[in-house]
C-alpha cells in the first residue's frame, strides 16, 4: 500500500476512485442518502492533496446511525464511534485497503453546506487553491510526523478561504450543483 500520509501531485484517477466508491455507496443507499458528493482537495481538479479521497453523504438525519450505517459497512467502511466532530459520523476503510473517508453529515446542515462551498470555491478560483496546495506542502515538510499539527495548521488557511467563499457565495447567489452520485 503507497504512503498516503504525504501531499501527491494531483492524480485524474482520484475521480474515477471517487465515482467507483461513490456508485457502490448510492446503490447500498439509495434514497436514504441526499446526496453523495466527493469533496476534500482530491475533489478539485489541478491541486496537490493527501491521496486519501473524501466522500460526503448527506441524510435526513444523520444522528439516526441505524438508518445507514449498515449499508455503508457492506460496501467495505467502518464505523469510528471515537470521532469527536459532533456534526458528522464518520467512517474509514478496511484496514489493509485504500484511504478512502466517509463523512456522514446532516443534509442542509452548517458544516454539510461549508463543506460543498469550500470545493466549488476552489473549484473557481485557481489562486487560492495554488496558495492552499503552497501551504499543505509548507505544514507537511514541518509536521510529517505530527497529523494533529498538520491539521490544526491548515485551519488559518482554510478560515481565510472560507470568508472569501462566504462573500464570492453571496455574489453569485451560490448553491450547491447536483449530487456527485
Amino acid at each position: 500500500m503507497e504512503d498516503q500520509w504525504r501531499i501527491a501531485k494531483y492524480d485524474p484517477a482520484w475521480r474515477d476512485l471517487f465515482l467507483e466508491t461513490g456508485s457502490k455507496l448510492r446503490e447500498a443507499l439509495g434514497k436514504k442518502a441526499v446526496r453523495i458528493d466527493h469533496v476534500g482537495s482530491t475533489s478539485i481538479v489541478g491541486i496537490d492533496a493527501k491521496p486519501i479521497i473524501d466522500i460526503q453523504i448527506s441524510v435526513s438525519n444523520h444522528e439516526n446511525l441505524l438508518d445507514y450505517k449498515h449499508e455503508i459497512e457492506t460496501v467495505g467502511f467502518v464505523f469510528r464511534a471515537e470521532n469527536p466532530d459532533k456534526t458528522k459520523r464518520y467512517f474509514r476503510e478496511e484496514p489493509g485497503s485504500r484511504r478512502i473517508h466517509i463523512h456522514v453529515r446532516q443534509a442542509g446542515s452548517f458544516s454539510e453546506q461549508m463543506t460543498l462551498l469550500f470545493r466549488d470555491y476552489l473549484r473557481e478560483h485557481p489562486e487560492d487553491c495554488l496558495n492552499y496546495a503552497e501551504e499543505k506542502h509548507r505544514l507537511m515538510s514541518l509536521y510529517k510526523d505530527e497529523r494533529p499539527k498538520y491539521v490544526e495548521g491548515k485551519g488559518p488557511m482554510v478560515w481565510s478561504i472560507l470568508k472569501r467563499a462566504h462573500r464570492w457565495s453571496q455574489e453569485i447567489g451560490w448553491q450547491p450543483a447536483k449530487s456527485d452520485a
